[in-house]
Order: structure tokens, then C-alpha cells, then sequence
């Protein structure tokens, strides 16, 4: 697969990298991951006691600095996300990479069923969280030597699906999100902005979208953080791709 490369265990050294919605499933995954190629990661999230937990892990097993930063991006606004960049700022030189993890799939039903309060907090979490966090944190990367916005996108991102409401809204908003960034930072910086399909893979959000289906079927969490790397690394300045599926 032309995603996958061998990476030396020391690859990310003194790369600092965001992982939103780092205390379970992917993002949780990719924190242990990257951490254990020797990123610093951020790890982010909104409960106190898993960041904790996720945090004394890498402590624990990897050579790393790993820094905390709790914040509820249903209520994030711009002052909220000038703090999130200070608390980044102050621990280290720069960003190197972002990665948009955390989202929501808010409740299952028609359109017309729909409420709009849990409308606002998928549209909220799922989007627009990343472009005001972006708009905050792009300034960190200066300095970076291969800097990376990464998305996390869908099935739904590129056809919509019945009863997937706010969910699948969101994840074809975060596509052009990603696209319009491309297209303005890539000329001018050079930060590569990549948006990524994970595809079926074994999560609680998974779980509750699909009750019904075997999660022993399923690919676990970890199989995808070879696509990360490769996002990550200096091989992916050779492709003109930007939205990547897992094969």
C-alpha cells in the first residue's frame, strides 16, 4: 500500500503535535502512537480524570513530553481558543502538526426529527471547533519544518446518508473545510493539509451508529496509525493527494 512506509522508532523526536479527542478510540490510539515514535503529543480532551489516565500512560512508557489541555469544544469561542494556543505556547517552541479527532455523532433519526440543540453541539464539535482553533494555532507552526493540519473525515463526508442528520452534515462540511485551507495556506506556507477516511473501524462511535454489526469484523484503532506517519512524514510531500482513504 503507498501509504505505508517504515519509519525509524525516532522519526517524530521534538515534533509537537495536537491530538483533539485524545482519551479513547482513535485519538487515544494515534496519542500512544505518535508518542511511541517520539512525538510530544498535545493531548486533549474534556474529562479531567482520562486525560490523566492517558497522560501517566505515555509518562510511563515513552520518552516524551506530553502536555494537557481540557477544553469542551461545544463551548469553545475565540477567547477560549486564544487560551487553548497560549497553554500550547507556553510549553513549547511551535506546533507541528494538528489533528482533528474529536467529534460526535450526536443521535441517529430523520432531519425532521432532528433537535436543534443537538444540531448546534454536533455542528459545534465536529466543525466548527477546528476552524476557530485553526485560526488560533496556525500562527504556532511557523518554524516548523513539515507542518501538518490533519482532518478526520467519513463515509457520509462524500454522499449523505438517511437518519445520519447533524453527522453526516458536518463531516461534508470538514471536507471543504480542509479543501479551502489547502488552497490558502499550501501556496504561501508550508503547512500540507491532508483530510482522512478511516473507514470501518472498531470505535464506540462506531458501536452506536451500527448496534447490530460484530466489532470482531472490525479493524482495530491502531492499524491506522501507519496512514498518520506517512501524513505526518516527509514522503507525503511527494503526492498531490489530499484526501486519503484507508485501503
Amino acid at each position: 500500500m503507498k501509504y505505508i512506509n517504515d519509519f525509524d522508532k525516532g522519526f517524530l523526536d521534538n515534533k509537537n503535535i495536537l491530538v483533539t479527542g485524545s482519551t479513547s478510540g482513535i485519538g487515544k490510539e494515534l496519542a500512544l502512537g505518535l508518542s511511541s515514535y517520539g512525538a510530544n503529543v498535545i493531548l486533549h480532551g474534556k474529562n479531567e480524570n482520562s486525560l490523566d489516565e492517558i497522560y501517566d500512560e505515555i509518562i510511563q512508557k515513552f520518552n516524551t513530553n506530553p502536555v494537557i489541555v481540557k477544553c469542551d469544544l461545544n463551548d469553545l469561542d475565540e477567547s477560549k481558543a486564544q487560551e487553548f494556543a497560549n497553554a500550547i505556547q507556553g510549553s513549547y517552541e511551535r506546533l507541528d502538526g494538528m489533528i482533528y479527532n474529536a467529534a460526535i455523532i450526536g443521535k441517529m433519526s430523520t432531519l425532521a426529527d432532528y433537535d436543534l440543540a443537538t444540531w448546534q453541539k454536533v455542528i459545534n464539535i465536529n466543525v466548527t471547533s477546528s476552524h476557530v482553533l485553526t485560526k488560533y494555532l496556525v500562527p504556532l507552526m511557523e518554524g516548523s519544518k513539515n507542518p501538518r493540519i490533519i482532518f478526520t473525515s467519513s463515509g457520509v463526508a462524500e454522499k449523505g446518508r438517511a437518519y445520519w442528520g447533524a453527522y453526516a452534515v458536518s463531516k461534508a462540511a470538514v471536507k471543504s473545510l480542509a479543501e479551502i485551507l489547502q488552497e490558502e495556506l499550501e501556496p504561501i506556507s508550508q503547512i500540507r493539509v491532508f483530510n482522512f477516511d478511516p473507514g470501518k473501524t472498531k470505535t464506540a462511535m462506531r458501536a452506536f451508529a451500527y448496534p447490530a454489526e460484530n466489532p470482531n469484523d472490525l479493524k482495530d484503532a491502531s492499524s491506522l496509525l501507519s496512514y498518520y506517519l506517512w501524513m505526518l512524514s516527509e514522503e507525503s510531500n511527494k503526492t498531490s493527494e489530499r484526501y486519503i482513504k484507508f485501503d
